[in-house]
């Protein structure tokens, strides 16, 4: 057995890993009663004058649990009559059927009722009895002239019984269903009558019934009608109400239900004492009771809890006393009534409590640790701790339960108050009265302050039950202990005092009575009791010790009875001439202290019906009143509690969010065990479950919220977060104060039994609002333009820190995941997703077709005309605050930060559209922009081209320079005239032109951006692979071998797990040793770059260059070796046509403004430049550089041509048309050479072959040029035949198709790079 001991001790040093914090009310899993209560069984084991006493007792005590049934089943009575059918006609076919029906439902219920008139006739009868039996000992007594003495216990026992008749009464009072239904069943009998047998003598018990539930206060009635006829019993109840008095002032009470009873039981005494047929029983004139002392308890405690949602007004039932007089009661003053109130609201002691509450749980804690300390450090567990410091320690707790009792009945009290002084506001609106007396008669602080005591009863109460184990052993071994210090020592000196007088009658019969309480109580060391010279009234010839043994076992609850009935007596019976002062005081202390033992022996039962709270739930009154089957949560107190909590935002209450859910747990445990209703229980679960799903997702709303904003908060730019702040408040855009991280590591709470995993309720609701958030940030970037790309970046790297805040608390789904889910790019056939469609979707139809580009600022902006449809969007979606960035001052920050990038689309467009459709979706983004081009070249361009080439003049050959810039200008003006006034010139010509050029641009930044990125995570990562700028340089003609065999990360982590696997006893996983090696060689060959850096826009380049393939025979027109000068049907002179009309101003000016001052002329339309941007040259130029035609178009550009005529004339021109044009061609010009070195840079183009020229001997000969084998047919018109110009050809021949030994521009695009699970494995360990 010892050793069954010792393993149990360890248990207590067992390690559980659990950092929930206690936040709720206490939980017992297992309930064992060690302090047994057999009801006087064992009475027959002690020999005293007072076991007889005993058996009165013990049939009290069945009678008073028999009340207690049918006060529970008068109490949670409900109708039955308003759910069975109704006889409308009395000629109805089933109205026998109806009948029948209804006598079978209502008898059994009619059962209950008579078992309930009979009981109540039976306890007053056994209660007259009693008091008849009292009343004759008085007689006796009096007339021998000596003191009656009633033990205190048994009077106990006549307060409860006087307290039950009150109950049963007011309960019978209340319940008007009661008769109802018996009305209904005595309807349904009458029909039925000559078919039951007995229904004669049935009659009769049916109208005694009636007048019994028709009458109100019929068993006060009754109770007062038998009492009448037993003399003097106004003495027994004035010892009754002393008593009662007695133990208020002194508060020798230890539960709220007792306290409650006392203060019941008196005015209820008082008023079945006065009766109006004798004066002599007129309570104001009795001399036996002090009613000043009564009044001023009634004017302290106005409003008593009666049962559940019931109260009492105290002074109401004096009131209706036949001797009232009101003189020598006293009226109650305004200001007393106003200090009542005061006292009765808990919000006005709050602080005190809680200093009382801080400094109990601190002293409290010490103790509990320095018993452990104690435990740990002693050999022997019964010897860790001294009898000083174990009466200290049942000291501390006796307090601790006084407290919990008082809090818990200040809480009771106060709900009894608000019950009796409803909120009357005629401004408020309630469907019922329950509304006035709970949800609108608590305000604010008052909900707070109820919130906070319950949150220290039931923190209290859990400390308590948790350490019950440790503290039992202590407390018993100290009651045990003091009580044989008392029986050994005290009563020792007592009885040799009384035992040399053992003559006198008097102070034998008080031997007698302490040697019964010696022999009842003594505990003899080693069994057997010494032979003790103070029972012969003499002293020890040696003053020895008296050896105590120090036992953990306290008095049995019959035991305990006798004891302080037989203290109680020797205290009442003696007179002061048979004490001295000292010994008096010695059986009063110990008599007072042992009051309190039934309660410590048993600290689960006393904490448990301390702490019962679930009054605050029960509504069974104003259910009957309002005739309803049940109110809403807004109307229950406990959800009301916790809703403030949550609404008001107070995180300094958060943590007690949990406490007022406990009173369902109180609630649902009278049920069951109490009241032993199963349907209160359903409707207590019912309304716990939608309580607790509404407080889950009010919870789980609040934390979502705390860490949305905490991670946007985060993420704002520090300083423009400090010049918002300088604006506004100070505070507004940081992370608010909470205490949500208690809440999040609950669990394992408790809850009707069930233990509920909190943090993983929250963390489903916390995956769920992550999806919608991702869906939100989506729909809202679906809904707009890809200006917007910036605002779902930032808004999926706010729920991004979002998760990674929220994965320190809940298990969540990761986000990678999460967002694929949500995007709809986990299919593995799936290459897209809503993103990257809504993005391919917006170049297509709005970015390219609607946005110019700037290359001075690398930005493309909304064109002022637009020349498509409008684009079909989705709607916004509503607005939520919460999931943009969490609230609406971050939102505004957010929104002013987001709506300078949302005029136009640059650099940091880009860099978001890379991180949000990452590598695995650029390929398809690039893929669809280039199959756009593609159609546009064959489909769109080629047939304007072609009808385009058709206008062109038959000779576009120069002016000469004597015409000047303006002449020149001129003549271009009217050749071009048929190009420049085509239809379709701007509205689809110069439109798809920019759709091309914005495209190409566009996958220029996507090359520039995607660079930068590379750049930057090989920065990050270039550490672990062990590069350095020198080796890097160096380029891989210079690596030897597989460089990820001697990069740290790889080489580092091999190296450990060689060093694991040859010792087996440190390296339990060697499998997964060698994961993680691979791993890391797969991650080295994932981040290393390849040397031969691939440039995605020269493949694109690549690419536009073999589109153009359908195209180019056309485009370049007939090659003869020659340079046409006269007329050309190559592309770059239709382009200088184009680009001459892009360049000319507009003749047309804006008319002024009435009134308003000169100014320079305005143009009325803009011009061609400011409605396509620099995208348009971006398509020229490229065309002509891959059709080889760079070089004749910069020599015989119309716009170049007269530019340099103009800058070579002595007086250049001044007319404002033509500044206006020259200093656009000036920029057109700066542009397109920045084009043609890009373009000359990624994709250069081979040099045409060169035609050599042999000039004339003579002058006579005619040729002199060599053609060049292979050109092409000369054209044979005679027009054509003298524009050709002895000058080097620059053009070249169309490129053959690719082969696989081209260069590397012309090359195919280099493959993606390998998957993990594609990659080889790593080479294996060097031997």
């Amino acid at each position: 057995m010892a050793e069954v001991f010792d393993r149990v001790a360890m248990l207590d040093n067992f390690p559980l890993i659990d950092d929930q914090r206690h936040i709720e009310g206490p939980a017992v899993a297992v309930d064992i009663d060690t302090h047994v209560d057999y009801n006087y069984a064992d009475r027959n084991a002690y020999e005293t004058q007072w076991a007889e006493e005993t058996v009165v007792m013990e049939r009290l005590a069945d009678v008073l649990k028999q009340g207690e049934k049918f006060i529970n089943m008068v109490y949670t009575y409900r109708s039955c009559s308003k759910a069975l059918p109704q006889v409308k006609t009395a000629d109805q076919a089933n109205k026998t059927e109806i009948y029948e029906g209804s006598y079978a439902v209502l008898e059994p219920e009619v059962k209950k009722l008579k078992d309930f008139m009979y009981f109540q006739r039976d306890a007053i009868k056994l209660f007259c009895d009693q008091i008849k039996k009292l009343t004759v000992i008085k007689k006796q007594k009096d007339k021998e002239k000596e003191k009656m003495i009633i033990s205190e216990s048994l009077v106990w026992y006549l307060i409860r019984l006087l307290d039950l008749f009150a109950l049963l009464d007011a309960l019978k009072n209340m319940k008007a269903c009661l008769n109802n239904d018996f009305s209904f069943y005595r309807r349904a009998l009458g029909i039925l009558r000559g078919r039951s047998v007995g229904a004669d003598d049935q009659t009769q018990e049916n109208n005694t019934l009636y007048l019994f539930l028709a009458n109100q206060n019929s068993i006060t009635t009754n109770l007062k009608t038998d009492l009448q006829n037993v003399e003097m019993y106004d003495d027994i109840f004035a010892v009754v109400v002393n008593q009662c008095a007695d133990y208020l002032e002194a508060e020798r009470y230890m539960l709220p239900i007792e306290k409650h009873c006392l203060l019941r039981v008196m005015p209820y005494c008082l008023f079945l004492m006065d009766n109006e047929k004798d004066e002599k029983k007129n309570i104001f004139k009795r001399k036996d009771l002090a009613l000043n002392r009564v009044a001023k308890l009634f004017k302290r405690n106005p409003v008593v809890p009666l049962y559940g949602d019931m109260q009492i007004t105290l002074e109401a039932l004096i009131k209706r006393s036949p001797h009232f007089d009101e003189k020598v009661w006293g009226t109650s003053s305004v200001s007393e009534d106003a200090k009542v109130a005061f006292e009765y609201e808990i919000v006005n002691i709050l602080d005190q409590t809680r200093a009382a509450h801080n400094d109990f749980i601190a002293r409290f804690a010490n103790t509990i640790n320095e018993i452990k300390a104690a435990q740990r450090t002693a050999k022997v567990l019964k010897d860790a701790l001294t009898l000083a410091e174990c009466q200290e320690i049942t000291a501390t707790v006796l307090r601790g339960l006084q407290l919990l009792a008082d809090w818990s009945a200040k809480v009771l009290q106060q709900s009894a108050w608000k019950f009796a002084r409803p909120n009357n506001d005629s401004s408020i609106e309630s469907q019922v009265e329950y509304e006035r007396v709970v949800k609108f008669n608590y305000k604010s602080e008052e909900r707070y302050a109820l919130v906070e005591f319950i949150a220290m009863i039931k923190g209290l109460a859990a400390l308590f039950l948790r350490n019950d184990s440790l503290l039992a052993p202590i407390i018993r071994r100290t009651i045990h202990d003091d009580l044989q210090e008392f029986v050994q020592v005290t009563l020792r000196e007592l009885i040799r005092a009384m035992s040399k007088s053992a003559r006198n009658a008097r102070k034998n019969q008080i031997r007698s009575e302490l040697l019964q309480l010696r022999t009842i109580a003594a505990d003899w060391a080693g069994g057997i009791e010494p032979v003790d010279p103070a029972l012969y009234g003499k002293k020890a010839e040696k003053d020895e010790k008296v050896q105590i043994p120090s036992r953990t076992t306290g008095p049995s609850h019959t035991q305990l009875v006798l004891i302080r009935n037989l203290v109680f007596g020797l205290i009442d019976k003696g007179e002061d001439k048979d004490w001295t002062s000292g010994q008096l005081k010695d059986l009063q202390v110990f008599y007072n202290k042992s009051f309190f033992y039934k309660y410590l022996l048993n600290i689960t039962e006393t904490v448990t019906a301390s702490t019962d709270l679930a009054d605050l739930w029960y509504r069974e009154f104003y259910l009957e009143l309002s005739k309803r089957l049940q109110f809403p949560i807004e109307m229950s107190l406990p959800w009301i509690l916790t809703d403030h909590i949550l609404e008001s935002h107070n995180p300094a209450m958060f943590d007690f969010v949990l406490y007022p859910l406990d009173l369902y747990n109180d609630a649902a445990n009278r049920a069951l065990r109490s009241l032993k209703q199963r349907f209160l229980y359903d409707e207590v679960e019912a309304e716990v479950n939608l309580c607790f799903d509404q407080l889950l997702f009010k919870i789980s709303e609040q934390i979502y919220a705390h860490f949305k904003v905490h991670a946007s908060s985060l993420l704002l730019d520090k300083p423009y977060k400090a010049q918002l702040e300088i604006v506004y408040a100070p505070g507004r855009f940081h992370v608010p104060k909470s205490r949500f991280d208690v809440i999040m590591r609950e669990k394992h709470i408790q809850l009707l039994g069930r233990s509920v995993d909190l943090n993983q309720l929250i963390s489903q609701r916390m995956n769920t609002y992550l999806r919608q958030n991702i869906d939100y940030a989506i729909n809202r970037f679906e809904a707009s333009d890809l200006t917007s790309i910036i605002e779902l970046d930032q808004q999926l790297m706010a729920l991004r820190l979002v998760h990674r805040l929220l994965s320190k608390y809940f298990v969540l789904d990761p986000f990678d995941t999460t967002l694929a889910e949500v995007n709809e790019s986990t299919s593995l056939v799936s290459f897209h997703s809503r993103i990257v469609l809504h993005i391919i979707f917006e170049l297509m139809y709005d970015f390219a077709p609607n946005f110019n580009y700037n290359s001075i600022t690398k930005r493309f902006i909304r064109a002022p005309v637009t020349f498509t449809e409008p684009v079909p969007r989705d709607a916004m979606p509503k607005s939520n605050p919460t999931f943009l960035f969490g609230n609406k001052a971050l939102n505004g920050a957010y929104a002013n930060s987001a709506e300078l990038l949302k005029k136009f689309i640059g650099m940091p467009h880009i860099f978001s559209m890379l991180r949000l459709i990452s590598k695995a979706g650029l390929p398809l983004v690039i893929g669809e922009v280039l199959r756009n081009l593609e159609l546009k070249f064959s489909n769109v361009l080629s047939p304007y081209v072609r009808e385009l080439m058709s206008g062109m003049p038959a000779s576009s050959k120069h002016p000469i320079y004597d015409y000047g810039s303006e002449g020149g200008y001129g003549s271009y003006q009217l050749k071009l005239q048929a190009i420049a006034t085509y239809p379709d010139l701007k509205s689809e010509v110069f439109q798809n032109f920019r759709e091309v050029g914005n495209s190409i641009v566009l996958m220029n930044l996507f090359d520039l951006a995607s660079t930068q990125l590379d750049s930057a995570r090989f920065i990050q990562a270039a550490p672990f692979l062990g590069v350095v700028p020198e080796d890097f340089a160096l380029g891989s003609d210079q690596a030897n071998g597989d460089l990820s065999a001697s990069s740290p990360l790889y080489a580092n982590l091999q190296r450990l797990a060689a060093t694991l696997e040859d010792k087996p006893d440190l390296a339990r996983s060697p499998a997964i040793l060698r994961d993680i090696v691979t791993n890391a060689w797969r991650a080295d060959k994932y981040y290393r770059p390849s040397y031969p850096h691939v440039s995605m826009f020269k493949s694109v380049l690549q690419r536009i260059n073999h589109m153009l393939a359908p195209v180019r025979d056309e485009w370049m027109g007939t090659d003869t070796g020659y340079i046409p000068i006269d007329s050309t049907t190559e592309f770059y002179r239709l382009w200088s046509a184009l680009q001459f009309v892009v360049c000319t101003p507009s003749d047309e000016v804006a008319p002024p403004a009435p009134g308003a001052p000169p100014v320079a002329p305005v143009p009325a339309e803009p011009s061609a430049h400011e409605l396509f941007g620099d995208g348009l040259f971006w398509a020229g130029s490229t065309i002509i550089h891959f059709l080889g035609q760079q070089q004749r178009f910069e020599t015989f550009d119309f716009c170049y041509y007269i530019l340099n005529v103009d800058e070579a004339a002595a007086a250049p021109s001044a007319k404002p048309q033509m500044r206006e044009f020259f200093k656009m061609v000036t920029l057109v010009r700066d542009t397109n050479q920045t084009i043609f070195a890009m373009l000359n840079t990624y994709a250069p183009i081979s040099p045409a072959p060169v035609t050599p020229l042999h000039p004339p001997a003579t002058d006579q000969e005619l040729t002199f040029v060599t053609i060049r084998e292979g050109a092409r047919a000369a054209p044979t018109s005679s027009a054509s035949s003298s524009s050709f110009s002895a000058a080097p050809a620059f053009d070249i021949p169309p490129p053959p198709p690719p082969s696989s030994d081209q260069d590397d521009w012309g090359a195919p695009p280099p493959p993606p790079p390998p998957d993990f699970d594609d990659m080889p494995p790593p080479p294996p360990p060097p031997m």
